[in-house]
C-alpha cells in the first residue's frame, strides 16, 4: 500500500513539474516578445541634419572663468587668466542617431566627440541656440551649460 502511495506522489510531482516547466517556458517566451516590441534602439542615420557650431566663445554658467571657444573647426577649452596649451585644443565631430522606441521615431540625438593626441571626450548635445550651449558629459552624465561670451 505504501508503495502505491509513493508512486502516486512521484507521478503527481512529475506532472506538476512538467506543467510548471511548460508555463515558465511560455512566460519567458512572452517576456522576450514584449522586450523585442519595446526595445529601444539607436540607429545611425546619415540623413539627420546635424548641428553646425559657429565660431564663438562660450562661458560656463557655473564658473565664469571657464569656457570653450569654437574657432576654425577646433574646440578649445580655456580658463581666463591662463595660457591655453596644445592639450586644450581638440578636433571635433558630431554624429546623429535616431532613438526608436515602441515603433515610433523621436527627435534624433546628437553626440559631440572631441579628440586630441592625448584625450577623447564624448558629449550628448542637449541644446545649441544663440543663448545656450548645453552638453551632457557621457562619462559622468553631468550637464555642462555655457552662455555666449558678452
Amino acid at each position: 500500500m505504501k508503495k502505491g502511495i509513493i508512486i502516486t506522489i512521484i507521478g503527481i510531482s512529475i506532472i506538476g513539474i512538467t506543467y510548471f516547466g511548460i508555463e515558465m517556458f511560455d512566460f519567458a517566451k512572452g517576456v522576450k516578445e514584449d522586450a523585442q516590441k519595446n526595445k529601444i534602439e539607436l540607429e545611425q542615420n546619415p540623413d539627420i541634419k546635424l548641428t553646425e557650431f559657429k565660431n564663438g566663445r562660450w562661458i560656463s554658467t557655473v564658473d565664469s572663468l571657464a569656457g570653450i571657444e569654437i574657432k576654425n573647426g577646433k574646440w578649445i577649452v580655456f580658463y581666463k587668466g591662463m595660457e591655453t596649451s596644445v592639450s586644450n585644443v581638440y578636433d571635433f565631430k558630431i554624429r546623429g542617431e535616431h532613438l526608436k522606441e515602441l515603433g515610433t521615431e523621436h527627435k534624433p540625438l546628437e553626440y559631440l566627440t572631441i579628440t586630441n593626441d592625448s584625450d577623447t571626450l564624448e558629449y550628448c548635445i542637449l541644446e545649441y541656440s544663440s543663448n545656450l550651449l548645453s552638453l551632457s558629459y557621457m562619462s559622468r552624465g553631468n550637464t555642462l551649460n555655457y552662455e555666449p561670451e558678452k
